[in-house]
């Protein structure tokens, strides 16, 4: 995590330094206060949100220690996965760098350049330690690193995933089955160590291929490893400490929002006939699936049993709605009968370099919105208001999952989420109230909350406007269609 200063009575290079060296002067500070024992400390944890807030883009809570104009505090939270989508003009110009020293026969500088267009500020994801006549480089993705070397004649690189002290061939044979699909990497052994490697000629390497070779590595290395481990108990996970744990707290709630989440809609499909109503009981799996993912964020088996739902639905394999949401159902039974233990090994924070979904016009995303928005009148005229919301959620979080979205339309949509999930994210400390009692919309605070977003987002996006008076407050999913209506019609052009 980032954190932000605000007002204090001592310069903020000064007041970190003197908090810095209060902890312990030769580890990162803010890794120092990300790890403390909450419980052993909450007045200093206190003090310091007060103080600090988060960057953008991070995978768990974020804490945000601005003021909006009536003075309320705000602790903004959001969940998902980290986005690439949001490049700053110094990493498009990084592009712009390789992509010319590429074309000049400059190899090391255009490794170099990508290597920066890639790295995050914020996120703290790329390490470059630049020779005199090589590179060394290491990228975080998940729980895994990749570490690489380039010279002026070629590029390469490796992530370790995992230890087989014993030979299987079992698994030997399923990472030959996985090689088949891969276009730039392939998974090899090295001393007892299954490891992803990719290299290529400099002349070869330019950064268009780079950009999709290294993602291709990094996202199947860090995938594989908890799969792998999870598949086969002669397997060891290695090098994870990148990984960022959650608190005992954290961990518990996100653990009891699951199974709530699977009981209630298996109760809430329990009440409709499976083939008339199979439509409806198709979005509230779905949204379930999508819903877990953007809010519980969770890595591994988890992941991939999410994933494997998602494609259960969206095969062209000639089933039935009614025979798809069955198999579904069976799945999330097969979660819900996991031991706790299980659940929790997913559950931690990570930092990443390549995003899981590709960036997408906003346009895309507004029209998949509206395709669904058509569908929801039904459900609302035949008083099925569980199906109705879940329909919401859906399209909210489904863009979560499968779109890469700048942070101004990030930043509402998970107002949204907030607005249908506020018990969530109260209990994550998200302030201020959005919901009160009785599901009764705070207008004043929402307002004030969509005000500051819009702000933040003019010193990039000029154009952004979003009349909050023409929103409807009157119940959640009118506010959430209302917010989508407005959504549609944001100029999102940049300086």
């Amino acid at each position: 995590m980032t954190y932000k200063a605000i007002s204090v009575h001592v310069p903020k290079k000064r007041f970190r330094k003197i908090i810095q060296n209060l902890i312990d002067p030769n580890q990162p500070f803010i890794e120092q206060i990300a790890n403390l024992d909450v419980k052993n400390s909450k007045s200093l944890m206190s003090f310091l949100k007060k103080i600090f807030g988060n960057a953008e883009g991070a995978t768990s809570a974020i804490a945000n220690g601005s003021a909006n104009s009536s003075a309320t505090a705000v602790n903004e939270v959001k969940f998902g996965r980290y986005t690439d989508c949001n490049k700053t003009k110094k990493q498009i110009d990084y592009w712009n760098t390789a992509v010319a020293k590429f074309k000049e026969k400059a190899y090391l500088d255009s490794f170099e350049a990508f290597l920066n267009y890639v790295r995050d500020e914020q996120a703290n994801n790329v390490k470059i330690n630049r020779g005199s006549d090589s590179i060394e480089f290491e990228m975080l993705q998940g729980s895994k690193v990749v570490r690489g070397r380039a010279t002026a004649t070629g590029i390469s690189a490796e992530s370790p995933i995992i230890q087989m002290d014993t030979p299987s061939i079992p698994v030997m044979r399923k990472l030959m089955a996985i090689n088949y699909t891969l276009l730039y990497s392939k998974f090899a052994l090295k001393d007892n160590v299954l490891v992803m490697k990719f290299s290529s000629n400099a002349i070869d390497a330019s950064p268009n291929k780079l950009y999709a070779a290294l993602k291709e590595l990094a996202k199947k290395a860090d995938q594989q490893d908890d799969l792998l481990a999870t598949e086969f108990a002669s397997l060891k996970s290695i090098d994870t400490d990148q990984t960022i744990p959650l608190t005992a707290e954290e961990k518990e709630i996100k653990y009891q929002a699951l199974v709530s989440w699977i009981n209630e809609t298996k109760t809430e499909i329990a009440k409709h006939d499976p083939a008339y109503m199979a439509g409806g009981i198709a979005f509230m799996l779905l949204n379930l699936s999508y819903k877990i993912d953007y809010l519980i964020c969770p890595q591994g088996a988890l992941t991939d049993s999410l994933e494997k739902i998602q494609q259960m639905f969206f095969a062209k394999d000639n089933l039935s709605t009614v025979e798809k949401n069955k198999n579904i159902m069976a799945e999330f039974e097969k979660i819900s009968n996991w031991p706790k233990e299980k659940i929790e090994a997913g559950l931690y924070n990570v930092k990443c370099t390549f995003a899981i979904a590709n960036p997408t016009a906003h346009k895309t995303v507004m029209d998949m919105m509206f395709d669904e928005r058509n569908k929801v009148a039904w459900y609302r005229d035949n008083n099925q208001p569980y199906i109705h919301e879940a329909i919401y959620s859906y399209m909210v979080s489904y863009a979560f999952f499968n779109y890469g979205m700048v942070y101004p339309v990030t930043d509402l949509l998970n107002l949204a989420m907030r607005v249908m999930y506020h018990d969530y994210y109260e209990k994550f400390g998200a302030t201020p109230k959005l919901v009160d009692a009785g599901r009764v919309l705070n207008a004043a605070n929402i307002k004030s909350e969509i005000n500051r977003m819009v702000k933040r987002a003019n010193a990039e996006y000029p154009q952004v406007k979003l009349d909050v008076n023409v929103l409807n407050y009157t119940s959640v999913t009118s506010f959430v269609d209302s917010l989508i209506v407005e959504l549609d019609k944001l100029n999102l052009t940049k300086n």
